[in-house]
Formats: structure tokens, sequence, C-alpha cells
């Protein structure tokens, strides 16, 4: 008994124990909050990390446990405290960040979120937890965390100094030599939770554990990802060592089998290299539609819904008129009976190649699909893989965007693609005039092209952006319960903003040498519909509107109202057609111009730790980690088995598979 008291004395007296229980405190707040806290986009964080909580939750203790041990061996407690407070800054502002976005950070955060710009602008409110009580919570976590290590560090200091000073003996009842129990014990229990997710995903765990009394459920089904809430100081390197393992899958004769599944046949049949490079082809051989270099315009619309624009065709034009007259030839000339030159294509049936804006991008610029297990961005200026305006080397490339490209996660791909032709507008005076702001910056780029050679001008826009408020209050009304008259609203707005630039892009005497691209970064739920979809499949985010003008006649005679599936994988084909190219490459698409993706063929694209096809006439979801399939039309999805579905979904996995490999190998191309 006398021992005992004597080592509780000491546990009470080890500045090890206390500041470990402090953290570990810490951490269950951050927890609470992070599962808590009302989502921005209305999303259940349950949800977002279904298969990953006992992950979270077991990882974020047992690095607190395991980091105590390992400082408590150095007798560092300073060290430990000051660690401590750099953890949980890094963890929140990390994790709270991810709750805005839905996505994984695409490249390094601190070079995402501390840049100046983002630092000082309004995005800093929204992005902290989407609310001002998430930012308030948050931030008071962080100056909490460096106040109280600060504290610690000033009085332990003044202590050993009184200590020293003094030169007071050393207690009886204390140990001669500081006990290594409480680390050991520590390390143990630490490492013990580390690894109990892990064996959980290795033996394929699956079914739910019933916390007794509080009537509380947790699934034990584990699916690999980096999302814990300490994941960028300790648990990176374990998960990239344990997703080495699951993403280096052999390119086997079956994962080849269903790569091409999905693949353009010219596309298989030119492969240099298959078993070195089996996502790269050899320069294309098909018969192009252009026979000279056009000028591109790319507009990129923020949430260009494909079934709202769709309606167009019905009649209902008043949704974004100025975008009609471009398709119907309004800008171009006529002919002596009056009728519009030139033309273009509008595709019904046109799916995004992922949510958010960054996943969009990558499938619109890379034309692979982009896979959540492996970031792209991240490593984009080293590694093996190329955007399309890279490709259009003498042209005079220029970008305008209206969304911080690096709150967007694009910046990798802006400067690699645009070198520092990229612009913001000027700061906005008037509440929802970005959309207006940012045509003035195209159309003043517009006005710098030569007009004696090629020029690619790119910019987004962003008045559609959920929650569909970013237009002015002079504009429309903002009817807080009708997301769709919002949403319509906001898309009139922008429609207003290209008219002012189509006007300007037709007076110029190069117009008839230009092409226009219009398309959606993604879709995104607004009305009853969208939100029949399981949102952590994310279907409800998928279907977009494309449709690709010029006044040329060369190219189009009239509008052609396509019934064939078209995806952002095929815009990079298809400009290479219009700018010349006719290299090497890996773009997964097809050649619009001249070319239909088969009508039994579907797009793909994957999300989180699921799959998505779109077909002409329905769509397929489900996990690549589970045997649900489901089909959808018109937002209704039911569960389905036959065996067709079946089919495709294997190779939907078998796909995810091989890319993962290939991306993870860095063998996209020589």
């Amino acid at each position: 008994m006398k021992n005992f008291l004597i080592q509780m004395k000491s546990l009470k007296r080890n500045p090890f124990a206390w500041i470990v229980l402090v953290a570990l405190a810490i951490q269950t707040v951050m927890l609470v909050l992070f599962y808590s806290l009302p989502d921005p986009l209305g999303l259940s964080l349950t949800e977002m990390f279904e298969g990953k909580i006992i992950w979270q939750v077991f990882m974020a203790f047992g690095a607190i446990l395991v980091m105590g041990a390992l400082f408590a061996f150095a007798r560092a407690p300073r060290a430990l405290a000051i660690f401590y407070a750099f953890y949980f800054f890094v963890a929140v502002v990390d994790y709270d960040l991810f709750r805005f976005s839905h996505q994984r950070l695409s490249y390094s955060f601190l070079r995402t979120y501390f840049h100046i710009s983002n630092i000082t602008d309004a995005t800093t409110v929204t992005t902290l937890g989407g609310d001002l009580l998430g930012t308030v919570l948050w931030i008071t976590l962080v100056l909490a965390g460096f106040a109280g290590a600060a504290a610690f560090v000033t009085l332990y200091t003044l202590r050993l100094r009184r200590n020293r000073a003094s030169l007071s003996p050393v207690r009886s009842d204390a140990p001669s030599k500081p006990s290594k129990k409480l680390p050991v014990t520590m390390l143990v229990v630490g490492l013990a939770l580390s690894v109990t997710p892990l064996v959980l995903f290795l033996t394929g765990a699956r079914g739910w554990i019933e916390v007794p009394l509080v009537h509380f459920k947790i699934e034990k089904r584990f699916t690999l990802g980096k999302h814990t809430l300490t994941a960028p100081i300790l648990h990176i390197a374990a998960v990239e060592t344990f997703e080495f393992i699951h993403d280096n899958a052999k390119i086997t004769d079956d994962l080849v089998d269903d790569l091409d599944s999905f693949l353009p046949p010219d596309f298989v049949a030119s492969r240099p290299d298959l078993a070195a490079l089996p996502m790269y082809r050899g320069a294309p051989t098909h018969e192009y539609k252009a026979k000279k270099r056009y000028n591109i315009v790319f507009i990129m619309g923020e949430s260009f819904k494909g079934r709202f624009f769709n309606q167009m065709l019905e009649g209902d034009t008043a949704l974004a008129p100025n975008i009609w007259k471009l398709a119907n030839g309004g800008y171009f000339a006529k002919d002596s009976s009056g009728n519009a030159l030139g033309g273009g294509l509008w595709f019904k049936s046109a799916f995004s190649g992922g949510y958010p804006t960054v996943r969009g991008t990558m499938a619109t610029y890379m034309g692979f699909p982009s896979h959540p297990n492996r970031d792209v961005p991240s490593f984009y200026a080293a590694n093996k893989f190329k955007g399309f305006p890279e490709f259009l080397t003498d042209y005079h490339r220029s970008y305008m965007t209206v969304s911080n490209p690096i709150f967007d996660h694009t910046l990798p791909f802006v400067e690699k693609f645009f070198g520092k032709n990229w612009y913001l507008p000027e700061e906005e005076q008037i509440a929802g005039s970005a959309d207006s702001l940012g045509v003035n910056a195209a159309i003043k780029a517009l006005s710098e092209k030569p007009v004696d050679s090629p020029w690619l001008l790119a910019f987004n826009t962003i008045a559609s952006h959920i929650p569909f408020y970013n237009y002015p209050d002079q504009f429309a009304e903002k009817p807080a319960d009708d997301a769709v008259a919002r949403y319509r609203n906001a898309l009139r707005y922008t429609d207003a903003q290209l008219g002012r630039f189509f006007d300007s892009l037709a007076a110029r005497p190069d117009f008839e040498n230009t092409v226009v691209f219009v398309l959606g970064d993604h879709d995104t739920p607004v009305d009853s519909i969208d939100y029949k979809v399981p949102q952590p499949l994310g279907v409800a985010t998928t279907q977009i509107f494309i449709g690709l003008f010029s006044p040329d006649t060369a190219l189009f005679n009239g509008l052609d109202v396509r019934e064939d599936v078209a995806s952002q994988l095929d815009l990079g084909p298809t400009i290479f057609d219009l700018a010349g190219v006719r290299e090497p490459n890996h773009f997964w698409g097809y050649d619009l111009l001249v070319q239909e993706r088969p009508a039994g063929q579907p797009s793909v694209f994957f999300s989180q730790n699921s799959y998505y096809l779109g077909f002409r006439d329905h769509v397929l979801v489900g996990g690549l980690e589970n045997e649900e399939v489901y089909s959808g039309v018109d937002g209704v999805f039911t569960q389905v088995q036959d065996s067709v579905s079946l089919g495709w979904k294997k190779k939907a996995v078998g796909t995810a598979r091989a890319l993962r490999s290939v991306l993870r190998n860095d063998i996209m191309m020589p």
C-alpha cells in the first residue's frame, strides 16, 4: 500500500502524465466538435467518414499516447508541450477545412491555406467550419493550446531555476530515477490503439459494434484513407505504407481488360508499351475534323447542371438566354437567306469527372479520372502527366479566375498550365458581383490576344455556387426557402455577364476562327430530385452541361443535339483536334468532333471510395469495397443485381485499382 501511494504521488508530480491527460482532453473536444458542428453543405460527417470512425478515434488517441511516451523517454516535457500545441494546430486547420470542402486536401494544406490571400480575405471565416460558431470554437481551441503550452514551459522553467538556486535535495519519497512504467504503458496502449483499425482493415471486418445503454452503433468496416484528425503529423507515414501495398496492384490482363472497357478502341490499339505504360497511347490516327488551328475560349461554369440546362431544349430559354443565343448562332454571321452560319454540339448526357471543383478540373485538364486515394495536384510539378494547355506550346495562353485557385486546390494546375498569365479580378465592391468583375478581366485579356496567331483564353464563373447567393441584391430576389429560384437567378446573372463577353468576342476579326467551350465544373444538389441520391456516393454532383460552338461552317452547320455520352475526359482530345496536336498522350476520352462513345459504354469517375458510371439513359453507382450496385434514372435509385450491372461494377473496381497503381508508381507517360 505504501509503495502504491508513493507511486501515485510520483505520478501526480510527473509532468508527462498531466500533459498527456490535457492532450487527451483536447483531442476529445476536437472529435466532438468535428462530428457535432453544423455542416455548411448539409452532409452528415458520420456518413462522410463511414468506415473510418474507428480509424479516426483509435489513431487520434493512440498518436497522443505514442508521442507522449517518446518524449517521456527523452525526458523532454517542455518539448512535448510545444509539440502538442503545433500538433493540434495542424489538426484543427487541416480537418475543419476538410469539413468545409468535403474533399481530401489536394496538396500541402500549409501552402494552400496559409497563403496571404486566404488569411486576409473573406474566405477565412467560411473556411474554418463554414459558420461563425465553428470558426470561434476552432480558433479558441488553437489559442488555448498555444497558451497552455506557453504557460507550462514558462512555469516549468521557473521551477527548475528555483530548484537549482536553492540546491534543494531530492525528496526521500521520490524515485531516484524517472520511472519507465508510465512511458512504457503509454507506448503499449498507444500502439495497440493505432494497430487495431489496421487489423480490422486487413481482416476485412464488417458489421457493427453496439455501445450498451446509449444505443450508439459503430461500424467495424474500415476503409483506407488519410482522414484522421492528426494525419498531417504522425499518421501519414503509416498510411502511405499501407496505401503503397493497397494501391500497388500488379497490372494484370484482367485489370487491363477492365480498363479497356472505358477507353476508345484507337487508344487500346495504339499503346506503345502496354506492360509499362497501360494508360499511355501513341499519336491518335483517326481522321480529324479541323483542317487548321483554332482559337479556343474555355469557360468552366460553376455548377452548370445538365438537368437544368437541358430544359432549354424544351423551351425554357430564360434560364441562360445568352448561352442559348450562342448555341443557336445568334452571335454568328448570316447567310444570304438570313440563316446563322456555324453552329455547335449540345450533349444531353454529359458528366463531370467528380466533385468538388478540383476533381472536375483534373479530369478536364488531365484527361483521366480523378482518384480520391491518389492526389495528383500534390505532386503535379514532378510527376509524369501533362494538362492539355501544355500541349498547346505555341498558343498565347491566359486564365481568369473569380475563385481563388489556392482555395479551389487548383493552383498547381494553374501555375503549370499558364505560368504567370493568370489573373484574379479587382476587389469586389458590390456583394455578388464577382462574375461581372471576372468577365471584365476576361474581356480585357481578350482585347490583348493577337489576331494573327492562335490563343487559348480560359476562365471560370462563381455566382451559381451553392448556396446560390452570389449575385447582387438588386439583380434579383434571394428567397431563403427556395434554392431552385436562387440557382436560376444566379445562372441568369452569370449568363448576363457572359453575354457581354460574347459581344466582345463576336466583334473580333478572328471570331470565325474561334471555338467556344462552355461546361460545368460539376453538378450540385439543388432540389428534391438531387437529394434523393445517397450523398456519400456523390451522384447528385455529376451530370453537367457540355457544349461547344463556333461560327465556322467548316466545323458545324447548325446546332447538333447529341444523345451520346460526353465527359470532361473528352474535352482534351477534342481540343487537340482543334489545335493541331497529334502527339502521344494519356487522355482517355473521345474527340467529340468526329467520334461518339458507344451506346453501351459509360463515362467513369471515382469519388471517395465509390465509383460512378454515366450511361445514356441511366447511371450506376456503388462502393469500391462493397457489393451494392445502384441504378438510377432522374434521381431515383434502386439496388440492382443483374449480370450487366454487376459486370460493370467489376470493371469499375478493376479500373480503379489500375489507376491507383499507375498514379502511385508514376507510370502515366514516359
